[in-house]
């Protein structure tokens, strides 16, 4: 019992900062100066982009509002089981933030998730 204690104890030690690291990288990241209405649309984008946009077609979307302006470009598609899915770039600026990066999305149901990672094979 006592090692199950300290087990979790020290669990949550170790991810507690790692919350903390979340957290500031979403604070700091360009999409935090959309306006809830300008985040939905962008979202909407990203959706369609996955939709529609072949591989290796960049696309841009600028904020109506905000200094906002971020590239999209469909890396890849790729299945993992019956799910459809691709890798995408997302390049966003927003004057003084800017974030890259390569990211994994399945089709599931209507809409796309990020992908989750892939169990340790055995």
């Amino acid at each position: 019992m006592a090692r199950t204690v300290a087990a979790a104890l020290a669990a949550f030690l170790f991810i507690a900062p790692a919350w903390a690291l979340n957290d500031t990288f979403l604070r700091d990241a360009p999409a935090s100066r959309l306006s809830e209405p300008e985040f939905k649309a962008f979202w909407a984008f990203v959706m369609e982009t996955l939709d529609t946009a072949p591989d290796g077609k960049t696309v841009e979307w600028k904020a109506t509002k905000a200094t906002f302006t971020s590239k999209l470009t469909p890396e890849r598609s790729f299945t993992d089981g019956a799910l459809k899915c691709r890798e995408l770039t997302i390049d966003s600026d927003s004057r003084d933030r800017q974030m890259r990066g390569l990211y994994q999305l399945c089709k599931k149901g209507k809409g796309w998730e990020f992908r989750a990672p892939s169990p340790p094979a055995k």
